[in-house]
């Protein structure tokens, strides 16, 4: 079988022509996972303004050779996928181009892009595309967007998932632009020179369909878990191989439960950054340093191989635990086994999965409980670090090394002290970034609205606790709608002392302090005080106090229940009480909830500002 593999750019793909047969499967990437995914794993790679950048290597595409283009075999996704993030690569470019905004080396570069996604053939006669997709469902809609035309035919579900794809990646690379041209040109140049995968070129179809077969069944070597399960076997005893069979199918049914059997590598990653690695670890350092000198004297796989795959199948339990009770709020649920790991997914998404990398780090036989404490300190440090907009990067170096800290503690007294003198400290030292940010932040900040409804919620449920009431479930959460107090849309804004300032009423209406919890019948009724040249705000606060939301009932001044009981009390103290609504009154509840919060998001049972002996925060190595 004659075999040609070789590693290229994505630059480098210019020498191709590539074909995607119309037998081969249509384009099925999801905008919010693999293309998502896709951008994330990219900009993980990508270090803003450094001069040495890591490449980012994206797999392998399998093509044969027909006359003067290549028929794709296997990696048509990925390919496709490259092949629109240029396209709108292109029209970006060219939009900023249209405004002069671009260097003469700016304008080269768009050539060059020009150039890959199509190039004229003399012989033809013809423009031929880089990429052609020959499968019904794409109706040419590639083509047309290589050649910049706009798609007029029926769109199938393939072409409505690359349009999605499309829009999303522009939007993505619309924000480099945002920062500055020379930054969206020097990610270009990192998007066509750092990206690498491998091209197999094979013989015929037969030879190029067993080579399919071999990477995408039985891996090849080319997954590391499975080299993992190969090297276990080669260390152990033939009497233990039944055992290890057993075990390695049961971590393999434990990743599947979770819908991550076919992302085996984030669980083995997080596993040896949690427990073994210190550091961060790629995917595609994982064998190599497994088999390193530091790798077997960590792991001790060699002299025990299978006390090593019993701690996978035990960890591989945890992690699957731990991702369903993540995807909980994708459900709307609140969590059973571990809530607080639940609302990590719903204030740092669902789809999150960093804070594995610290509960993974626990003693493998610690209790639940110990779990649960340490996951709600994370889910604390993420609505912190969510409100401040730090990015990954800023922590997840951070995290490998808190990670080290915590490994194989199995009681609430040692992660405790753990945690004062890591994320804790982390957090304490931002505080007043912190007040700042909260006290200017939109509730759109937390997008999407499950989050803001989370987020809401959860002030709810601490002002509940102040006041001895039963908190509402994600449930009851999740099907309220936030209500602008200020309305957004208003009549006769002139009549209004407070908001006739077009500017100023717009910066006011999306602030986090304008915003409350309310039942979608009772916002229906309230959409009709708008009316500045009436009493608007008493229109409201008559309905608000008919809500099931205490943070509601309150925006009525008059609002109490019985004499001297604990909400009468929590409204005096916390001086929640509106008379009228102007822009003070925002800025009074923007500092009331940011209160609320510091109260509902707690490290160690103390609120962010209390201030303990000072605490040292230890330095990362970057």
């Amino acid at each position: 079988m004659d075999i040609k593999a070789e590693v290229k750019s994505v630059e480098r793909l210019k020498d191709y022509f590539f074909v995607v047969p119309d037998y081969q499967r249509e384009y099925v990437w999801k905008v919010d996972d693999q293309v998502e995914q896709f951008l994330i794993d990219i900009d993980n790679e990508y270090v803003q303004g450094a001069k040495e950048q890591a490449s980012y290597f994206i797999g392998s595409i399998i093509v044969v050779q027909n006359g003067e283009k290549y028929d794709v075999i296997d990696g048509q996704q990925r390919l496709t996928t490259l092949v629109i993030s240029l396209c709108t690569l292109r029209d970006l470019l060219r939009n900023c181009d249209k405004e002069e905004q671009l260097q003469v080396n700016d304008r080269k570069l768009l050539a060059k892009v020009e150039e890959w996604l199509s190039d004229f053939d003399i012989k033809s006669g013809e423009t031929l595309p880089r990429l052609e997709l020959q499968y019904e469902e794409s109706s040419d809609f590639l083509s047309q967007l290589i050649e910049n035309k706009t798609f007029q035919g029926q769109q199938s579900g393939s072409i409505r998932k690359m349009l999605q794809a499309y829009q999303r990646i522009f939007s993505h690379f619309e924000g480099y632009q945002q920062q500055s041209i020379a930054e969206l040109m020097a990610y270009a140049r990192y998007f066509l020179t750092g990206i690498d995968l491998v091209v197999i070129e094979s013989e015929n179809l037969s030879s190029a369909l067993k080579i399919f077969e071999t990477i995408n069944q039985r891996g090849a070597g080319l997954n590391a878990m499975d080299l993992v399960k190969n090297l276990m076997f080669s260390q152990a005893k033939e009497s233990q191989f039944g055992q290890i069979k057993t075990i390695w199918k049961q971590i393999t049914e434990n990743l599947q439960q979770c819908g991550e059997g076919d992302k085996p590598l984030r669980f083995l990653r997080y596993f040896m950054q949690a427990r073994y690695h210190n550091g961060i670890l790629r995917e595609d350092e994982l064998y190599k340093w497994i088999i390193s000198k530091e790798g077997k004297e960590a792991l001790q796989f060699e002299a025990e191989p299978l006390v090593l795959v019993k701690e996978l199948e035990r960890m591989s339990l945890r992690y699957a635990t731990l991702v369903q009770a993540t995807n909980d709020a994708g459900n709307w649920r609140d969590g059973g086994q571990f809530p607080s790991v639940t609302n990590i997914g719903y204030i740092n998404k669902y789809r999150s999965r960093q804070h594995l990398v610290l509960l993974l780090a626990l003693d493998g036989n610690c209790s639940d409980d110990v779990l649960e404490y340490l996951a709600s300190q994370l889910e604390s440090f993420f609505f912190f670090a969510n409100t401040l907009s730090l990015q990954t990067k800023t922590y997840e170096q951070r995290f490998t090394q808190w990670a080290a800290r915590l490994r194989n503690a199995n009681d609430i007294e040692t992660v405790a002290n753990v945690l004062e003198v890591t994320l804790i400290s982390f957090i304490r030292h931002r505080l007043n970034e912190f007040k700042q940010a909260f006290q200017n932040i939109n509730h759109t900040h937390y997008n999407p609205q499950y989050r803001q409804r989370f987020v809401l919620g959860k002030l709810e449920n601490e002002i509940r606790r102040q006041c001895g009431l039963v908190a509402k479930s994600q449930g009851m959460i999740q099907q309220m709608q936030i209500e602008h107090i200020l309305p957004q849309t208003t009549r006769n804004d002139e009549q209004s002392e407070y908001f006739s300032d077009p500017l100023d009423k717009l910066l006011k209406v999306f602030k986090l302090g304008n915003v409350t919890l309310l039942e979608s019948t009772i916002n229906q009724a309230v959409n009709h005080c708008n009316d500045f040249a009436t009493d608007w705000f008493a229109q409201k606060q008559s309905a608000y106090t008919r809500s099931d939301c205490v943070m509601t009932n309150l925006l009525a001044h008059d609002y109490e229940i019985g004499s001297n009981t604990a909400l009468n009390r929590y409204k005096l103290r916390s001086g929640y009480q509106f008379e009228q609504w102007t822009p003070e009154s925002i800025e009074a509840r923007q500092q009331l909830l940011m209160d609320l919060a510091m109260d509902a998001w707690r490290f160690n049972g103390q609120r962010i500002d209390y201030e303990p002996a000072e605490v040292q925060e230890e330095a990362v190595t970057e």
